[in-house]
């Protein structure tokens, strides 16, 4: 319940604008500033997983691994085949989609 709220979230981001998506895209942002949690496929690759964790520790930025593979995140990111990473750069959505991911783990 609470990965299909969070990719809800994740949904409503792309509609909103609000979503960066793919990991160099990611990367990017963080590099230019952007410190919102970043929202990882749990089936990436581990080179990918590496250089996400590496550039979040780096940025201090939170990194979220999302019970959803790959080409779920595509699909409401309205993307088409595979992605890795996005991030919601609305600070109420990012959140709420971190809530709720947290809320399943309880």
């Amino acid at each position: 319940m609470g990965a299909e709220r969070a990719l809800s979230y994740i949904g409503i981001a792309k509609k909103a604008g609000k979503l960066v998506t793919g990991t160099p895209s990611v990367c990017g942002g963080m590099k230019r500033g952007s410190r919102y949690p970043v929202f990882a496929a749990c089936d990436i690759s581990e080179g990918t997983k590496k250089r996400l964790s590496d550039r979040c520790a780096y940025y201090g930025v939170r990194l979220v691994t999302l019970p959803a593979g790959g080409e779920a995140l595509a699909r409401m990111s309205g993307k088409t085949g595979f992605v890795a990473a996005v991030s919601v750069t609305d600070a109420g959505l990012s959140e709420a989609a971190v809530s709720a991911l947290e809320a399943e783990n309880v």
